[in-house]
Protein backbone atom coordinates (compact mmCIF):
# COMPACT_ATOMS: atom_id res chain seq x y z
CA UNK A 1 0.00 0.00 0.00
CA UNK A 2 1.67 3.35 -1.38
CA UNK A 3 0.84 5.86 1.41
CA UNK A 4 3.56 8.78 0.62
CA UNK A 5 5.18 8.83 4.33
CA UNK A 6 8.88 8.62 4.24
CA UNK A 7 9.91 9.77 7.38
CA UNK A 8 7.82 8.94 11.17
CA UNK A 9 8.88 10.14 14.74
CA UNK A 10 6.98 7.85 16.38
CA UNK A 11 6.25 8.43 20.54
CA UNK A 12 6.42 4.95 22.27
CA UNK A 13 7.65 4.26 25.80
CA UNK A 14 10.55 2.83 27.84
CA UNK A 15 9.86 -1.10 27.81
CA UNK A 16 8.26 -1.11 24.03
CA UNK A 17 10.78 -3.66 23.59
CA UNK A 18 8.44 -6.53 25.68
CA UNK A 19 5.76 -8.57 24.87
CA UNK A 20 4.29 -8.91 28.39
CA UNK A 21 4.03 -7.82 31.94
CA UNK A 22 3.98 -4.05 31.35
CA UNK A 23 0.53 -3.04 31.54
CA UNK A 24 -1.00 -0.62 29.03
CA UNK A 25 2.87 0.09 27.93
CA UNK A 26 2.26 -3.26 26.13
CA UNK A 27 0.06 -1.31 23.40
CA UNK A 28 3.69 0.75 22.45
CA UNK A 29 5.10 -2.86 21.85
CA UNK A 30 2.53 -3.94 19.47
CA UNK A 31 2.06 -0.64 17.52
CA UNK A 32 5.70 -0.90 16.82
CA UNK A 33 5.49 -4.33 15.87
CA UNK A 34 3.02 -3.03 13.33
CA UNK A 35 5.13 0.00 12.01
CA UNK A 36 7.88 -2.31 11.59
CA UNK A 37 6.13 -3.83 8.77
CA UNK A 38 5.72 -0.66 6.48
CA UNK A 39 8.40 -0.80 3.93
CA UNK A 40 10.16 2.09 2.27
CA UNK A 41 9.75 4.36 5.11
CA UNK A 42 12.04 5.43 7.88
CA UNK A 43 11.01 5.40 11.55
CA UNK A 44 12.49 6.61 14.56
CA UNK A 45 10.72 5.55 17.99
CA UNK A 46 11.06 7.33 21.02
CA UNK A 47 11.07 6.05 24.03
CA UNK A 48 10.79 8.13 26.85
CA UNK A 49 11.03 6.52 30.03
CA UNK A 50 8.61 7.84 33.52
CA UNK A 51 7.21 11.15 32.84
CA UNK A 52 7.73 13.53 35.37
CA UNK A 53 4.39 14.65 35.57
CA UNK A 54 3.12 10.77 36.57
CA UNK A 55 4.42 12.24 40.23
CA UNK A 56 1.47 14.84 40.40
CA UNK A 57 -0.90 11.70 40.74
CA UNK A 58 0.89 11.10 44.29
CA UNK A 59 0.00 14.73 45.61
CA UNK A 60 -3.18 13.89 47.47
CA UNK A 61 -1.57 10.45 48.97
CA UNK A 62 1.38 13.13 50.38
CA UNK A 63 -1.39 15.80 52.00
CA UNK A 64 -3.05 12.32 53.52
CA UNK A 65 -0.25 10.58 54.63
CA UNK A 66 2.70 12.46 54.39
CA UNK A 67 4.44 9.91 51.84
CA UNK A 68 4.45 8.26 48.81
CA UNK A 69 3.18 4.61 48.22
CA UNK A 70 3.52 2.07 45.12
CA UNK A 71 4.67 -1.19 44.08
CA UNK A 72 7.47 0.21 43.31
CA UNK A 73 9.73 2.78 45.47
CA UNK A 74 12.05 2.27 47.86
CA UNK A 75 15.94 2.14 46.13
CA UNK A 76 14.20 1.22 42.81
CA UNK A 77 15.75 3.02 40.41
CA UNK A 78 13.84 5.17 38.14
CA UNK A 79 14.30 7.10 34.92
CA UNK A 80 12.31 10.04 34.21
CA UNK A 81 11.90 12.62 31.83
CA UNK A 82 10.43 16.12 31.42
CA UNK A 83 7.51 16.46 28.50
CA UNK A 84 9.92 19.27 27.39
CA UNK A 85 13.09 16.99 27.13
CA UNK A 86 10.87 14.85 24.57
CA UNK A 87 9.33 17.89 22.32
CA UNK A 88 13.47 18.59 22.18
CA UNK A 89 14.59 15.26 20.99
CA UNK A 90 11.49 14.75 18.74
CA UNK A 91 12.55 18.34 17.17
CA UNK A 92 16.22 16.73 16.69
CA UNK A 93 14.79 13.25 15.27
CA UNK A 94 12.64 15.25 12.48
CA UNK A 95 15.20 17.44 11.74
CA UNK A 96 17.53 14.65 11.28
CA UNK A 97 17.89 12.35 7.90
CA UNK A 98 17.58 8.84 8.86
CA UNK A 99 17.07 5.41 7.25
CA UNK A 100 15.34 2.35 7.97
CA UNK A 101 14.64 1.83 12.11
CA UNK A 102 15.89 3.63 14.86
CA UNK A 103 15.29 3.56 19.03
CA UNK A 104 16.09 6.97 20.50
CA UNK A 105 15.81 6.62 24.19
CA UNK A 106 14.58 9.99 25.76
CA UNK A 107 15.49 10.88 29.88
CA UNK A 108 16.11 13.83 31.79
CA UNK A 109 17.49 12.65 35.31
CA UNK A 110 17.75 8.75 36.96
CA UNK A 111 17.57 8.35 40.60
CA UNK A 112 15.77 6.06 43.25
CA UNK A 113 12.43 6.39 44.22
CA UNK A 114 14.07 7.51 47.90
CA UNK A 115 16.08 9.91 46.24
CA UNK A 116 13.02 11.11 44.07
CA UNK A 117 11.38 11.61 47.48
CA UNK A 118 13.63 13.37 49.03
CA UNK A 119 13.79 15.97 46.34
CA UNK A 120 9.98 16.50 46.31
CA UNK A 121 9.49 16.63 49.83
CA UNK A 122 12.64 19.39 50.04
CA UNK A 123 10.60 21.23 47.57
CA UNK A 124 7.35 21.41 49.23
CA UNK A 125 8.66 21.66 52.93
CA UNK A 126 8.35 18.12 53.84
CA UNK A 127 11.94 16.75 53.73
CA UNK A 128 11.23 13.80 55.56
CA UNK A 129 9.03 12.47 52.82
CA UNK A 130 9.61 8.77 52.22
CA UNK A 131 8.74 6.89 49.15
CA UNK A 132 6.80 2.98 50.55
CA UNK A 133 7.00 0.24 48.94
CA UNK A 134 3.75 -1.70 49.01
CA UNK A 135 2.57 -5.39 47.93
CA UNK A 136 1.02 -5.58 44.64
CA UNK A 137 -2.65 -6.54 46.66
CA UNK A 138 -2.35 -3.56 48.77
CA UNK A 139 -1.57 -1.14 45.31
CA UNK A 140 -4.40 -2.94 43.19
CA UNK A 141 -6.72 -2.85 46.61
CA UNK A 142 -5.91 1.15 46.78
CA UNK A 143 -6.73 2.19 43.13
CA UNK A 144 -9.63 -0.08 43.41
CA UNK A 145 -10.45 1.82 46.90
CA UNK A 146 -10.44 5.13 45.08
CA UNK A 147 -13.07 4.26 42.19
CA UNK A 148 -10.55 2.55 39.89
CA UNK A 149 -12.08 -0.78 37.25
CA UNK A 150 -10.15 -3.93 38.47
CA UNK A 151 -9.45 -4.72 34.97
CA UNK A 152 -7.34 -0.96 34.98
CA UNK A 153 -6.02 -1.29 38.08
CA UNK A 154 -4.44 -4.77 36.99
CA UNK A 155 -2.79 -2.76 34.27
CA UNK A 156 -1.24 -0.23 36.36
CA UNK A 157 -0.70 -2.89 38.80
CA UNK A 158 1.79 -4.95 36.03
CA UNK A 159 3.15 -1.84 34.84
CA UNK A 160 4.44 -0.39 38.13
CA UNK A 161 5.54 -4.20 38.91
CA UNK A 162 8.12 -4.08 35.64
CA UNK A 163 9.21 -0.51 36.98
CA UNK A 164 9.77 -2.60 40.34
CA UNK A 165 11.64 -5.42 38.54
CA UNK A 166 13.84 -3.46 36.47
CA UNK A 167 12.59 -5.48 33.63
CA UNK A 168 10.76 -2.09 31.96
CA UNK A 169 14.29 -0.14 31.98
CA UNK A 170 17.05 -3.37 31.17
CA UNK A 171 17.15 -2.38 27.45
CA UNK A 172 17.12 1.59 27.75
CA UNK A 173 20.26 0.40 30.41
CA UNK A 174 21.99 -1.16 27.18
CA UNK A 175 21.12 1.41 24.85
CA UNK A 176 21.78 5.02 27.47
CA UNK A 177 19.95 8.23 25.70
CA UNK A 178 22.93 10.09 23.47
CA UNK A 179 22.95 12.95 26.06
CA UNK A 180 20.32 13.29 29.33
CA UNK A 181 17.69 16.11 28.70
CA UNK A 182 18.26 19.72 30.47
CA UNK A 183 15.07 19.70 32.76
CA UNK A 184 15.88 17.48 36.33
CA UNK A 185 14.62 16.39 38.72
CA UNK A 186 15.20 18.93 41.23
CA UNK A 187 13.79 22.01 38.19
CA UNK A 188 10.72 19.81 37.91
CA UNK A 189 10.46 20.42 41.95
CA UNK A 190 9.77 23.55 41.93
CA UNK A 191 6.76 22.78 39.35
CA UNK A 192 5.82 19.91 41.71
CA UNK A 193 5.73 22.47 44.63
CA UNK A 194 3.37 25.18 42.87
CA UNK A 195 0.91 22.58 41.91
CA UNK A 196 1.14 20.75 45.75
Amino acid sequence: MEIGVERVVHLSSMGAHLDRGTGFILGSHHTERILNELSDINITYLRPSYFYTNLYSFVDMIKSLSSIGANYGGDDKIAMVHPQDIATAAAEEIETPATGFKVRYVGSDDCTANEAAQILGIAIGKPDLKWVTVTNEQMQAGLEHKGMPAHIAANFVEMFTSIHSGALRKDSDLHQPVAMGKVKLADFASEFAAAF
